[in-house]
């Protein structure tokens, strides 16, 4: 074999050992590369599982709220509803007790004026007995 041949001989040679190695990386790369896309799909996964379990546990916990909202809301109206009793009872009371007083002082004006009738009246007959007697 010639110089020339040799030599192709030897490029070739050693152009086979580098594609080899270029391959052999290629292959390492498409292999890591494929790794990392599996690594972060299952973090992808992890984090959706993750978010959707702390948005069941805040609607759990709105919703919790949201009942706990409203008893208080319902007990709050009942007392409001208790209180709008009471006072409409004290106010029906009141108004029997002013009606009451003002019936008790009408009915004392109309004594005293019938005492002051009566005394009238009695001076009239006391004066008049006393003129026919004289």
């Amino acid at each position: 074999m010639n110089s020339n041949a040799r030599r192709m001989k030897c490029n070739k040679d050693e152009l086979m050992e580098l594609m080899e190695a270029a391959n052999a990386k290629k292959d390492g790369l498409a292999a890591t590369a494929e790794a990392k896309k599996e690594e972060l799909e299952a973090k992808h996964d992890e984090l959706v599982a993750a978010a959707n379990a702390k948005k069941e546990r805040l609607l759990s916990a709105s919703e919790a709220k949201k009942e706990e909202l409203e008893s208080k809301k319902d007990e709050l109206v009942e007392a409001a509803n208790a209180k709008t009793e009471d006072l409409a009872s004290a106010a029906e009371a009141k108004k029997e007790e002013l009606e009451c007083n003002e019936l008790e002082c009408k009915k004392d004006e109309l004594m005293e004026a019938a005492n002051a009738n009566k005394d009238e009246l009695m001076e009239a007959a006391n004066a008049k007995k006393d003129g026919l007697a004289a």
